[in-house]
């Protein structure tokens, strides 16, 4: 999608006198160690940096083949693979061995935490790799992934934190109504323009472990990521390093495909456990708080049916248009038209069970971090010092800042 002259990031400066100090050091250090005769910048651009890509694991033995073929196919190959094990009791860590003949050393390390926080921890302690590269398995990068994640590291020693863009991998009649419904942006993703990317990058971004590079350096700053959460720790950690000034960047031509959810069950898991999360660590995504608006309306309505039946029959309106803007008219937008009947069944349970599965989520994680001691002191001793403006309580919105573009998208909600 161009060549670097064309490439267009959303960076955003996360700036402290700490941070600024040891970028000085670092580009003064190399200022004087390079050969003289050639101007700094050229030769920052010309460092390269050892790369670990970093998995946890669990078993995931059908996941193996694409996920490693698709690493080994890269552009740009990691210096190392570090495995995190979570105990698996299949054929994982056997399957995965199998590509210790591929000229990149892969390495697997114990994860008795099981949760994929834990792992990404026990991973990078042994390595002394300049950047980290996350990712999972059942999730494929594409060929210029890799090297897409780093490049930025390469080009700017102050960047701490990069995050990539994903698509949707969607085979079956449930995933495609996922996708389009919950995903609709990654899922459409190569419709849009590069601007219309950029403008729907937030200002301050949160990377998650989908698609996420950074230093060692500011994982060690960070406390490394935080193991006393079991879903969102990827988010935590992305908070701490922006709280602490740390610079971070997205990078639109990284893209990995991403699994989708394949059944209710798994779907409601999927967002219950994100919700619960979020709780845990005292944030409401975006969703969330739309969804509570929608739903609190719906609420009030039905109990205003005690004084008058058309309360209910405005709250049955409300809800036929919510869930024809939010659901069934996405998987449309996607088809280009209705392309199965059935389709509109599917997409009202998708839309169901992911809304009562991210709001119950949150609203359990939120009494844990109310009524449970140890996540609020759990938090502060991870959050503990930082200036509260520099922790939001609610994720940035993806786009229309103003209160008319928040509301516009209310029945939109990704």
């Amino acid at each position: 999608m161009g060549g670097p002259t064309a490439r267009i990031r959303s960076s955003v400066r996360w700036a402290s006198p700490l941070w600024a100090g040891l970028n000085f050091f670092q580009k003064t250090a190399c200022a004087l160690c390079a050969p003289s005769g050639e101007p700094e910048e050229s030769r920052m651009d010309s460092i390269r940096k050892k790369v670990a890509v970093v998995m946890p694991v669990r078993n995931e033995e059908a996941a193996v083949g694409p996920t490693m073929d698709a690493i080994f196919a890269s552009t740009r190959l990691p210096d190392e693979i570090i495995i995190a094990d979570g105990m698996s009791t299949d054929g994982t860590i056997a399957a995965i061995q199998r590509y210790g003949d591929r000229g990149v050393p892969i390495r697997v390390v114990n994860n008795p935490t099981i949760w994929a926080g834990g792992g990404r921890n026990a991973a990078i302690r042994v390595t002394d790799s300049d950047i980290i590269v996350l990712s999972d398995f059942g999730n494929t990068v594409e060929p210029g992934y890799i090297e897409e994640m780093v490049r930025p590291f390469e080009e700017d020693d102050t960047i701490d934190i990069v995050g990539g863009l994903f698509r949707m991998r969607a085979t079956t009649h449930f995933e495609h109504c996922v996708a389009s419904i919950h995903y609709f942006e990654d899922y459409t993703l190569d419709r849009y323009s590069r601007d219309e990317i950029r403008q729907l990058i937030p200002p301050v971004v949160f990377p998650g472990g989908l698609c996420t590079a950074f230093t060692r350096r500011i994982w060690l700053a960070a406390g490394e990521q935080p193991e006393w959460l079991a879903k969102g720790q990827d988010k935590m950690f992305s908070r701490k390093v922006h709280a602490i000034g740390g610079k971070g960047l997205v990078a639109i031509d990284a893209r990995i495909w991403h699994h989708v959810r394949s059944t209710p069950r798994d779907l409601f898991r999927q967002l219950y456990l994100y919700g619960r999360g979020n709780g845990q660590m005292r944030f409401l995504s975006k969703h969330a708080v739309l969804l509570m608006w929608i739903y609190g309306v719906l609420a009030l309505l039905l109990a205003l049916g005690w004084f008058s039946p058309i309360f209910p029959a405005l709250a049955a309106v409300l809800f036929g248009a919510y869930a024809w803007r939010a659901g069934i008219r996405k998987v449309i937008k996607v088809d280009g038209s209705l392309k199965k009947l059935r389709y509109i069944p599917v997409a009202m349970e998708v839309l169901l069970v992911r809304d009562i599965g991210s709001l119950l989520g949150h609203l359990v994680g939120w009494a844990e971090w109310i009524f449970v001691p140890r996540y609020q002191a759990h938090y502060r001793r991870y959050m503990g010092g930082l200036p509260e403006d520099r922790i939001p309580l609610i994720a940035p919105q993806l786009s229309g800042q103003s209160i008319f573009g928040r509301l516009r998208r209310v029945f939109g909600v990704a």
